[in-house]
């Protein structure tokens, strides 16, 4: 972080009378709240935070599921070093879990103890290592279309599929490690967005060098609920915010010109109508205008997760789809969340108690060290194209008995290679039973089960951010005109970052409060790795498989066009984002 992290904004104008009402109590709802009052100077007792759930946390939950035993977790989050609003975030407050240390603190102690280095990224054939998990080679032809997608701007490229994109070589581009390795960890399928591939390749190109080890990927103490939310939401109450749970918030009163909230049309938690009128001079809402968490169902052991595909009642989405509905600036949600069986797949969470045999097969399966963290494990041949995490201890209070792991079905609507059937159809131990089969310990299964408690999760909209889109089918954080209103969360446009990461979530929240509050203080600025040399040349070598590039591994020039290659060259340099030196100083 910056120089200027530390330097407080102006006091702004009439704050003390300030109000924010804040629809969704996501981590980019919570973050809002945070910043309004840190950075913001807002009283937390003029702050509301309105949660249709009866928790807070949105996708960022992990709980006990109320059982003998046995933890819930929709999702494993992937965090890392240059998420510079949610370090931030993490460095104002206090842990729980360690007094006298920021959640900051806290998780740098974590991963010091305990750092990711994975030994084993992809395994096949019942448990084997993928014999190419680390040779990231590829054709020039692939290489020069790789090279063709970071040239091209993205208002060529709105609407176009990954499979689109890469047309006659994408077998060869699926088929590829770099491909393994990224779509696993990043929940990509073949049909969405190449616009969003293509940010993520230079959002995250710095993590190119380590991707087969996931040296870079960082972890908290515990899951994120316990070691994130669970801070934030004390440290807000602390301050007097009010949060107000299942209350259902569906539409917004606007005036004529879309650009002022009059009022908040919601049920409150007796399914009563409430409408919140608003003093548009001094108030202000902030809504999450989606959640990929919307309309999860539960399954357990012998029960199926059904698919939820209810249109009348989205929670957040809902209240994006009236937004829209009064004014094109407000983006198209259908876009996002029309196709339900390409948006959707599924989890589980399973607590294994007094049966630690199995954790000690898959360390000495996976090379990596027992009680550490083993990163994301994919299976190269899963019809259902399953990755999994194993955690030393995953929650606070699991006991010294208890191991919790995690999977997921990224391309569930498959059959199954062993159970014959999509994961959709599964109950919880149909589900573990298919990822037995692809680890090769079958003969576990029925002592596993035994001792094991399994939560799987269907989440219709999981990777809809990822639909393929035009640049305007996401709104701005604050629409062009808006007075009293900002859009937070995974489905605003956030030029040159990506959706997806806790870092999408805590950014736009940052950009809400500064904006709306017209604070004198920047917004972090986004870490651009591409445009560092050393890590381009050390992600070059890595493509190359090679400590040392030579001659012979650059592409050969053709004299007849050296120089159209010339104006190619000078065409990417002067692309280049001018560097702003009072950015770069302050």
């Amino acid at each position: 972080m910056r120089q200027y992290d530390n330097i407080r904004s102006e006091i702004p104008e009439n704050i003390d009378k300030k109000k924010a009402h804040i629809i969704g109590g996501g981590i980019a709802g919570l973050a809002n709240a945070v910043f309004l009052i840190d950075d913001g100077y807002m009283s937390g007792k003029n702050i509301t935070i309105y949660e249709k759930l009866p928790v807070v946390g949105g996708s960022m939950d992990a709980a006990d599921a109320d059982h003998n035993f046995g933890y819930t977790c929709r999702g494993e989050r992937e965090l890392e070093p240059n998420m510079e609003c949610l370090w931030y975030l993490c460095s104002k407050i206090e842990s729980v879990d360690s007094p006298g240390m920021t959640i900051l603190e806290e998780t740098v102690a974590a991963n010091k103890h305990d750092l990711i280095d994975s030994k084993t990224r992809i395994l096949w054939k019942q448990g084997k290592t993928y014999p190419k998990t680390h040779s990231f080679k590829m054709s020039a032809a692939l290489s020069a279309r790789l090279g063709e997608l970071i040239q091209t701007p993205e208002e060529i490229i709105e609407d176009v599929t990954i499979d689109e994109f890469f047309g006659d070589l994408k077998d060869e581009w699926y088929a590829s490690t770099t491909w393994i390795c990224f779509h696993t960890m990043l929940a990509f399928k073949n049909y969405h967005s190449v616009i969003e591939m293509k940010r993520y390749l230079l959002r995250f190109i710095q993590h190119m060098p380590g991707i087969d080890h996931l040296q870079g990927i960082l972890h908290t103490k515990y899951n994120e609920y316990d070691s994130i939310i669970k801070p934030v939401k004390k440290w807000l109450e602390d301050k007097g915010v009010n949060i107000i749970t299942d209350f259902s918030v569906y539409d917004l009163n606007m005036d004529s010109n879309n650009n002022e909230v009059l009022a908040i049309k919601a049920h409150d938690k007796d399914g009563k109508d409430v409408t919140i009128d608003l003093d548009t001079a001094n108030e202000f809402v902030v809504l999450t205008s989606g959640s990929m968490t919307t309309n999860s169902t539960y399954g357990d052991n012998t029960t199926v997760a059904i698919t939820n595909r209810d249109t009348a009642d989205r929670g957040v989405f809902t209240i994006w789809e009236n937004l829209a509905k009064k004014d094109a600036k407000f983006g198209k949600p259908e876009k996002f969340i029309s196709d339900v069986d390409k948006t959707k797949w599924m989890s589980a969470c399973i607590t294994i108690k007094g049966y630690p045999e199995f954790y000690d097969r898959i360390y000495k399966m996976t090379k990596n060290k027992p009680d550490t963290q083993t990163g994301a494990i994919s299976i190269q041949d899963s019809n259902w194209d399953i990755s999994m995490c194993f955690y030393p201890k995953y929650f606070a209070d699991q006991k010294d008995d208890e191991n919790v792991f995690w999977f997921d079905t990224l391309y569930g609507e498959n059959n199954g290679d062993y159970i014959k059937k999509p994961s959709s159809e599964c109950t919880g131990e149909e589900m573990v039973t298919e990822l037995l089969y692809h680890l090769g310990v079958l003969d576990m299964k029925d002592d596993l089960l035994a001792h094991s408690y399994i939560s799987t999760c269907m989440m219709p909209y999981i990777t809809s951010q990822f639909m393929p889109r035009k640049i305007s089918d996401r709104p701005s954080v604050v629409p062009e005109g808006c007075t009293n209103l900002a859009l937070i969360g995974q489905y605003v446009e956030l030029p040159g970052d990506v959706v997806f990461t806790v870092e999408t979530s805590v950014r736009t929240a940052m950009m809400g409060a500064y904006d709306l509050l017209g604070l004198t203080r920047p917004v972090l600025p986004i870490y651009e790795a591409q445009y560092d040399t050393r890590i381009l040349v050390a992600s070059l070598k890595k493509m190359l498989d090679t400590d040392e590039i030579k001659l012979s591994d650059l592409p050969k020039i053709n004299p007849l066009k050296i120089a159209s290659q010339s104006q190619e060259l000078l065409k990417t340099i002067n692309n280049t984002p001018t560097l702003d030196i009072n950015d770069a100083q302050y």
